[in-house]
């Protein structure tokens, strides 16, 4: 059951709040502002299933960890030096303008690890995304990906623009991957790169080129984890004994 809230006119703010849960509440966009500006020492953000379409985080200089869950069209995180940790899970990102995409990381640039769990991705008006951000990534470690379709997520370009834009990566995580793979791995070095797990995913022939490629690129690899959505056919034996043998 949700509520709104409403700041009185007196609000002077939290001076001493460090984590802040937000759960299943409906509040304007100037209000959100507003109680966030007023709590000084925020270290730990969570919104969950919050009823508000645009959303600004700005001058939360203690900010640390941001997690986000629900309906909402953009995110704009603004002086934010010392953010982390995002967990970044709309149900549905959509991008009008290609600066919406790079708004959402011009200002994290202290990011070291970002989790994307994707139902549904509408473009919008935007015909193109970057192939990389203006500032690199060079503080982002770890990369997690959930419920991504691959045949948009390379298409469009948005989430290999976060690969291209972090030198220093040295964990990828992928789950329910679906859809195919489009050969945009051209260009991309994995220099730091130690860890990829891959969970829940079919073992068909377009996961074996991706797992090849993250065989293949990275000198610094160490250990991969691969646990397949189901190991009962034929195919699947004969591909995990090709991933063996490669």
């Amino acid at each position: 059951m949700g509520c709104e809230i409403q700041l009185s006119c007196f609000f002077k703010g939290f001076n001493k709040l460090i984590r802040l849960i937000l759960k299943s509440v409906s509040l304007s966009s100037d209000t959100f502002e507003n109680l966030i500006s007023n709590c000084p020492l925020l270290e730990d953000l969570v919104l969950k299933d919050t009823d508000n379409s645009y959303l600004i985080i700005s001058n939360s200089l203690k900010l640390r960890s941001f997690v986000f869950r629900g309906d909402i069209q953009l995110i704009h995180l603004e002086n934010v030096p010392v953010l982390s940790n995002v967990l970044y899970a709309p149900r549905e990102l959509v991008l009008e303008d290609e600066d919406d995409f790079v708004n959402i990381f011009s200002s994290i640039v202290a990011l070291q690890c970002f989790s994307m769990d994707l139902f549904e991705f509408d473009n919008g008006t935007t015909k193109v995304i970057p192939t990389r951000l203006p500032s690199v990534l060079n503080c982002l470690k770890c990369l997690f990906m959930s419920w991504i379709t691959l045949g948009e997520f390379f298409k469009l370009s948005f989430a290999l623009c976060i690969i291209k834009s972090s030198p220093n990566l040295e964990e990828i995580e992928i789950k329910e991957v679906v859809d195919e793979i489009l050969p945009s791995f051209s260009d991309i070095t994995f220099n730091h790169l130690r860890t990829v797990k891959f969970y829940d995913i079919p073992l068909e022939e377009v996961e074996i080129q991706l797992i090849k490629v993250l065989l293949a690129k990275p000198p610094t690899l160490v250990k991969m984890v691969i646990k397949p959505r189901q190991m009962e056919t034929i195919k699947s034996l004969n591909l995990l004994a090709e991933i063996t043998k490669f």
